[in-house]
């Protein structure tokens, strides 16, 4: 969708926002060059974004039965784990969370919020339903999401489905250096490549800014200071 690539760009391009302050007598900083390349023709690696989708199916499937079902994505019942959990716990949490939103939390389709809330079909919210409602819309959410995975209908998502969106990349990688850039991506009908793509990018700028803030790349009598702008993995629709 148009909306969704341009959402997509503007979101990208706020997130490599950064902010430079340098202390030198008031001399300019020096030592530090940000060579800016041609965005459009910066992407990824083909077997890179396999990799790490496969990867990503794998921190999901919790029971490692080879597909991925709604139990295992259900934030609500994994919100009731936390407390308890090792520190290590608590980052593979993170992880799975953050990948639950990103390839499951469906905004693309519109939801009847009432009739979500409304469980015993009877025209009202009693205090029970109001009380768990953001539980349940955000379930609902997560189903209509696995459900735009699964192609095969068995309420379940397999590695083959999970990665069907990557079949075309080849066909996209038009000058068949294995890479598939920006600008190649947006000339795909799919938004979930799309986003696989940009999500690339904002990995390895993020490593890159995060260097330079532990001080790689400094200069004697300079002090740099940068912030990294970061946000949940999401994917936007319309």
């Amino acid at each position: 969708m148009k909306i969704y690539r341009i959402v997509t760009v503007l979101t990208t391009s706020v997130l490599f926002c950064f902010t430079v302050s340098t202390v030198a007598d008031g001399e300019q900083l020096t030592g530090v060059n940000l060579v800016q390349s041609d965005w459009f023709s910066a992407g990824a690696k083909i077997q890179d974004l396999r990799e790490r989708s496969t990867k990503m199916f794998e921190l999901l499937d919790a029971d490692q039965s080879g597909s991925i079902t709604l139990d295992e994505i259900d934030l609500t019942q994994m919100e009731s784990e936390v407390e308890g959990m090792s520190p290590e716990e608590l980052r593979q949490y993170s992880r799975r969370t953050s990948a639950i939103h990103s390839k499951f939390m469906s905004w693309s389709q519109d939801v009847d919020e009432f009739a979500v809330v409304d469980t015993n079909n009877d025209g009202v919210w009693n205090k029970d339903e109001y009380d768990v409602r953001y539980q349940n819309l955000q379930t609902h959410r997560l189903e209509l999401g696995l459900q735009e995975w699964d192609v095969d209908g068995n309420s379940a998502v397999e590695l083959h489905e999970f990665n069907s969106h990557l079949d075309e990349l080849e066909l996209l990688d038009e000058n068949a250096d294995g890479t598939v850039s920006h600008e190649e991506a947006f000339k795909s009908k799919n938004n979930k490549v799309i986003s696989d793509v940009l999500k690339n990018k904002l990995m390895i700028d993020e490593m890159v800014w995060a260097s330079y803030k532990t001080g790689v790349g400094g200069t004697t009598g300079s002090s740099v200071e940068v912030k990294v702008l970061t946000a949940p993995e999401v994917e936007y629709s319309k």
